[in-house]
């Protein structure tokens, strides 16, 4: 990640806040966590705090989400920001890869789509020589891109609706209007 992409990224928090005020609080939170971190650390896998981005994508009034295959828990398709990616990059780029289909920013939405940001505790991972550690996890509202054909999924996905999903994902469906 470049230098100048960090000032970029507590832009994209404060346009979040001021777009979701609930989100004030937490947003100040990860804003200092961020200010406190080596930018060359945030896509460093051997670092405290790493950078990711989850897609919220839905398909009629379901939301794709998939198996985490270390974690074994229902998720939203994510991972890590690559040196070269801002957050964004990193949405849709995980999307295709973990689902097998295409989305692109959804144009009707405000900064990008950006619609949350979370603090996740990533427990040691053995198998990847990673300690435990903590992802600020970017969430953008993407929208699918149907024109391209469907690759081949990394990942079991599924098509869940507001009512068959946790807590944590409930206030994304909202978006489904916008």
């Amino acid at each position: 990640m470049k230098i100048e992409n960090i000032n970029f990224l507590k832009k994209h928090l404060q346009n979040l806040a001021e777009s979701e005020p609930e989100l004030k609080t937490k947003i100040e939170k990860i804003s200092e966590i961020l200010s406190q971190t080596k930018i060359e650390d945030l896509t460093n896998r051997k670092s405290k705090v790493h950078l990711s981005a989850s897609a919220v994508v839905f398909k009629n009034a379901k939301c794709y989400f998939i198996k985490h295959p270390y974690l074994k828990t229902i998720l939203l398709p994510a991972g890590h920001v690559e040196n070269v990616e801002m957050p964004i990059d990193t949405a849709i780029r995980e999307f295709v890869e973990e689902t097998g289909f295409f989305a692109k920013i959804d144009e009707n939405m405000q900064n990008f789509g950006l619609i949350d940001v979370n603090v996740i505790e990533i427990p040691e991972n053995p198998v990847k020589s990673e300690g435990e550690h903590i992802h600020i996890d970017f969430r953008y509202k993407l929208v699918l891109d149907e024109v391209k054909e469907q690759k081949e999924a990394e990942l079991e996905w599924f098509l869940l609706s507001e009512n068959e999903t946790n807590h944590e994902f409930k206030r994304y469906y909202k978006y489904l209007k916008k």
